[in-house]
Formats: structure tokens, C-alpha cells, sequence
């Protein structure tokens, strides 16, 4: 599938935005518009007209003055991704956040309900809180020993990095998410190296936003003030998140959230099962 790309400057960001060119329903996906177009299957890419925006963790901070929390402040970071839907002309449409982008997509169809017509979180535990203390309980009950030992040794090879550049690594962030490979893909023969390539993050957006802003997010808060279909899509081999049954309270006090738990896949259910996925996006 080709993609198109550009660039647009705001605030002091230069964001890049990815669009394929099929003719079909549209999708707005949060995140980075690098690294998501590596893992968007063909199958999905032809059905759907997708627009791809960086937030402000992946731009290229493009201004000379100091940052700080408020730079990366999620009201502002919402603000840039209806600013880009209004500026490509994108109609209200479906919206989906991966990870802890679900956070940002849920956190959106709040904030801009009009611009939104469906909600779509993957891969997106309850908060990256207290749920999420519950995967290493997970993992140790449901890994096999190949999955555990791969693991370990991804973690002990990603260690003898960092001691070996005491000066900090540069490409922390794509080598610690390299490290998790065991933890996200269902098959263990996965390497990700190559899906990190070139991608650059700013730090203090991700120490702020999921180290603090979506440690404490309350979904069961928001929730309510939706009028959107929601859709939850998780895999049940995903162990870098909470796991799929940690919603489950949540999804007895709110039933309109249509969870599908996909069994042959972890972290990235629409790269591992892409046909499952689409028939779950899709799903009334």
C-alpha cells in the first residue's frame, strides 16, 4: 500500500501525517504516522481511506525554547489532532487509539463529539495504573516457558545495552520497545527492530502523558458523557497491558462497550489477525 506524506507546523512541533489512497470509509489514527503505517495490514489499508497523525511524543520539536509538562498537556495535545482533522478536511468519522493512544482517542470523542461517529480503542487497558500491575500476574500464568524465556533473554540483551552506553542510549525508546517483543506478539519469532526505525520520540511527553496523565485517567468518568460506539478490540496474548478481563467490571457498568478479545494475537491485534480485527471493527 502507498502512503502519502506531509508535514504540518504547529506550536512549535513539525508533525508528520500519513494518508494511504483508497476510496473508503475514513479512519483517524492516533499516534505515529511512522511507525502505524509499518503495521496497518494491506487488507485493512485497501478498505479503509486512513489518515495517520503524529502527536506531540513522536513530532519534531522544532522550537528553541525550554519545554515542560504543560508543553505536552493532553488538552493541548487534543487540540492538535482537531486542528489537523480540520485542516485535511477529514469528516466526522471513525476514530481509533492504540495503546495508550486509546486514551487519547477516548479522551477526543469527549472533548469533540462532533467530530467523531465511532470510538476505538485497542490495546488500551482500563489505565496504566493499578490495572496494570495485573500482566506480570498474567503473564506468569499464562506464558509458556519459551515465552518466558524469550523474555528474559530480550531483557538481559537490552540491559547489557544501557550498561554499555553509561552516557544514555539514544534510541532508548525503540530499543526498550524491541526488549517487549516477547510481551506483544503472539508469534515469538517476531524482531521489531525494524519497525522502529528512524523513530524518534521527546521524552518528556511520554514520562508525562503515560507515566502520570494515563496512570490516573478514570475511563469509568468519561464513559458515560459518550454517545459514540464504542469499540474495545484486545488480544488475549498482549502482555505489556492490562489484561483483556481487567475490564471486565467496567464493561458490566457500561454494556454499549463492545470488547472483542482476538486469541492469536498480543499487542498489535490488527497486525497478528488483521481479517479477525476488521470483522470486529465492523461488528454491530
Amino acid at each position: 500500500m502507498e502512503w502519502n506524506y506531509q508535514t504540518i507546523e504547529r506550536d512549535g512541533f513539525e508533525f508528520l501525517i500519513a494518508q494511504n489512497n483508497t476510496k473508503g470509509p475514513n479512519l483517524y489514527w492516533l499516534g505515529s504516522a511512522l511507525y502505524y503505517p509499518r503495521v496497518i495490514p494491506e487488507t485493512m489499508a485497501s478498505k479503509y481511506h486512513i489518515t495517520v497523525v503524529d502527536h506531540r511524543g513522536f513530532a519534531n520539536r522544532i522550537d528553541s525554547t525550554s519545554e515542560n509538562e504543560s508543553t505536552y498537556d493532553l488538552d493541548v495535545v487534543l487540540d492538535d489532532f482537531h486542528y489537523f482533522q480540520n485542516h485535511l478536511q477529514i469528516p466526522a468519522c471513525t476514530i481509533l487509539g492504540h495503546s495508550g493512544h486509546g486514551y487519547m482517542a477516548l479522551t477526543y470523542a469527549k472533548k469533540y463529539p462532533n467530530r467523531v461517529t465511532k470510538l476505538v480503542m485497542v490495546a488500551t487497558g482500563p489505565n496504566h495504573g493499578a490495572p496494570l500491575l495485573e500482566r506480570e500476574t498474567y503473564f506468569a500464568s499464562f506464558a509458556n516457558e519459551e515465552r518466558k524465556e524469550k523474555h528474559i533473554q530480550l531483557q538481559t540483551n537490552f540491559q547489557k545495552r544501557i550498561e554499555s552506553h553509561p552516557e544514555g542510549l539514544l534510541n532508548f525508546f525503540n530499543l526498550y520497545c524491541v526488549s517487549q517483543d516477547a510481551l506483544g506478539f503472539y508469534d515469538l519469532k517476531m524482531d521489531s527492530t525494524h519497525l522502529w526505525e528512524g523513530i524518534r520520540t521527546n521524552k518528556l511527553a511520554f514520562d508525562y502523558l503515560f507515566g502520570k496523565v494515563f496512570v490516573e485517567i478514570n475511563v469509568e468518568t468519561i464513559l458515560p458523557k459518550l454517545k459514540h460506539p464504542i469499540k474495545l478490540i484486545l488480544g488475549k496474548y498482549d502482555f505489556q497491558v492490562a489484561p483483556y478481563y481487567t475490564w471486565d467490571t467496567i464493561i458490566e457498568k457500561f454494556p454499549a462497550v463492545k470488547r472483542s478479545v482476538l486469541d492469536h494475537c498480543g499487542h498489535l491485534p490488527f497486525f497478528e489477525e488483521p481479517t479477525s480485527f476488521i470483522n470486529a471493527l465492523e461488528l454491530d
